[in-house]
């Protein structure tokens, strides 16, 4: 049975729930049947294995640790090709959708404690091919950052040892260390661990970079000689294409919102999730534009790509070597979480998703095996970081990041469902769950224009439409920017061939 499918056997038929909370905002049907929701997918009280252990602290860390690791070394670059103001601008308009995104899909589960990824979400909107088509897409967007994870790593690699052996060796090097890492540990938990870890690191040797950029009177990659021309833009001199293939590496350093579904399936308190969420997010955002107004401001157009090499060849074997823990942890994080989709959902409903046999270790270690491969084949094949994360950020991250949270914005304006009592028993749903059985597009409108005191629902029927709107034109504008980038720098040298062995440092 799918795993967003109501049990009818436990339908309550003398039970009802209203549309709205105010028989003035619902003029959709108004008496409802009323169903049990699914049990929780995780039954730690009767399993060998814990998958319920990450604190709303740990939780704040992999929110912290899934956006910090990559977007950052690329954000200085957008705000040249952008403009200063409107680059800071357009980054803080994306991180409020991308909060609000979190808000929405990590808090789900206390409505719909049953999920465990967007792809459930996906099924609960557009039914089971919806989730099908959602899941895949949402499989290879984790395999991808995971492999740019990987990327990065041998960057570090290579500046470290000075181009000591192929770029390639350097990749295989990271992704049977992510692998081997990834595979001990089966849940968020520990990977928590890790990421206190990970996010030190890279914070420090963005600090080192940035205040060595500060201490410099010539950017390390300008000319040797001669007068020099920051060309820092305050107001944008660029093309549309350009301007979106920018925006969407900007969505890229804090679209991680479809992978909080994870997090908080995995936390012991996830209705603590929020505080995780705006710990996390304050802090990323801030130090995006702290760390990217310092580099821009003091090597303009003179930025290296990753940004960690802004400072010159000693400060970016420093920082490098700092960071490189981290940068193992992105990818070892990201890889985790790709198999943990595919690992609950081949296993989700059976005693092995929590249970140490040795089924259960086969999917698991097959699953991460997968992701690490399919994550090196896409990096070796793509070996080249500003458009690469471009290209994830336009096609990827605003299906996640966009339109599934604002499409599933207007599914709870529709709705409403009944939130979860903490230890309580399950929230209720509307019989008219399931996208064949009824139309929350429309319910949605009806609900936003029910009188003055609809202001809420009105003003949320209009922020997830934005969302929903503004994700399909990154989509369209940002792919066709990148690959237009992608296409110019083959057609100019800049990138030699797959599998390269040029130093990516």
């Amino acid at each position: 049975m799918s795993p967003a499918k109501k049990d009818t056997a436990a339908q309550d038929k003398s039970s009802t729930i209203e549309a709205g909370h105010d028989g003035t905002l619902s003029p959709v049907a108004s008496i409802q049947s009323v169903h049990q929701q699914p049990p929780d997918l995780f039954d730690d009280a009767n399993s060998e294995v814990n998958f319920r252990g990450v604190s709303w602290q740990g939780a704040a860390v992999l929110v912290t640790k899934v956006q910090i690791g990559l977007g950052v070394l690329s954000l200085p670059s957008t705000f040249h090709v952008l403009g200063f103001f409107p680059g800071i601008f357009c980054f803080i308009i994306l991180a409020m959708i991308s909060t609000v995104a979190g808000y929405v899909c990590g808090n789900a589960r206390q409505y719909y404690p049953h999920m465990h990824s967007i792809g459930d979400a996906a099924e609960m909107l557009f039914g089971e091919t919806g989730r099908e088509v959602v899941g895949i897409i949402y499989y290879i967007y984790l395999a991808l950052v995971a492999g740019a994870g990987m990327l990065t790593t041998s960057a570090s690699l290579n500046a470290l040892s000075e181009h000591g052996a192929c770029t390639t060796v350097f990749l295989g090097v990271t992704c049977a260390a992510s692998f081997i890492i990834g595979t001990g540990f089966r849940s968020l938990e520990k990977v928590s661990w890790l990421s206190w870890l990970g996010v030190a690191g890279i914070i420090i040797s963005i600090w080192i970079t940035a205040i060595a950029c500060l201490t410099q009177d010539r950017p390390a990659v300008a000319p040797a000689d001669g007068s020099i021309d920051l060309d820092i833009r305050v107001l944008p001199q660029t093309t549309f294409l350009k301007a979106m293939g920018a925006i969407s590496t900007q969505l890229f350093a804090v679209g991680g919102s479809g992978t909080f579904f994870t997090f908080a399936a995995e936390m012991k308190h996830p209705h603590l999730f929020t505080r995780s969420l705006l710990c996390g997010q304050t802090f990323i955002v801030a130090t995006n534009i702290v760390i990217g107004s310092i580099v821009y401001g003091k090597v303009g157009q003179y930025i290296a790509s990753p940004a960690l090499g802004s400072a010159g060849p000693l400060i970016k074997k420093i920082s490098y070597g700092i960071a490189l823990p981290g940068l193992l942890v992105t990818a070892v994080l990201w890889s985790h979480i790709a198999a943990k989709y595919s690992f609950v959902r081949i296993l989700r409903g059976t005693r092995h998703l929590q249970s140490n046999t040795t089924q259960h270790w086969a999917v698991w270690a097959g699953s991460m095996a997968v992701t690490v491969v399919f994550g090196f084949i896409i990096v070796g094949v793509v070996p080249f970081f500003d458009d690469f994360l471009s290209l994830v950020g336009a096609l990827f991250n605003p299906v996640f990041t966009n339109v599934i949270p604002g499409f599933m914005l207007l599914f709870f304006i529709a709705r409403q469902p009944v939130k979860a009592i903490q230890g309580g028993p399950h929230p209720s749903l509307s019989l008219s769950q399931s996208s064949s059985a009824n139309h929350w597009l429309v319910d949605s409108y009806l609900v936003a224009r029910g009188g003055w005191k609809a202001w809420k629902y009105a003003l949320g029927f209009t922020l997830a439409w934005f969302m929903v709107v503004s994700g399909f034109l990154i989509m369209v504008g940002g792919t066709y920017a990148t690959v237009l980038s992608i296409e110019a720098a083959y057609g100019d040298g800049s990138i030699t061939g797959v599998f390269s062995c040029v130093d990516n440092s």
